[in-house]
């Protein structure tokens, strides 16, 4: 994505499901009590926000290592979150 889409991408987000009372916040009893849900919630937040991890991950200005892990990390997550 560029960097304008990416932009459009986020000004679309409801991001209050995330804050604490919101329909993606959960806690860490929330972790031991339902994990899948809290693995639905995570793939959830991470979606919305690959765009912009993608587009950091390919910044020159940020260091390589540090866009290595950034692309491990992505690639991690796209496992277990398939789009």
């Amino acid at each position: 994505m560029k960097l304008q889409q990416v932009e459009e991408h986020f000004e679309k987000l409801d991001l209050s499901d995330m804050a604490p009372g919101g329909t993606n916040h959960f806690t860490a009893a929330d972790v031991q009590a339902k994990p899948i849900e809290v693995i639905g919630k995570v793939c959830g937040i991470y979606q919305k926000v690959r765009p912009f991890l993608s587009l950091a991950s390919e910044l020159f200005l940020i260091p390589k290592k540090w866009r290595d892990a950034l692309k491990s990390y992505m690639a991690l997550m796209d496992q277990i979150c398939p789009s």
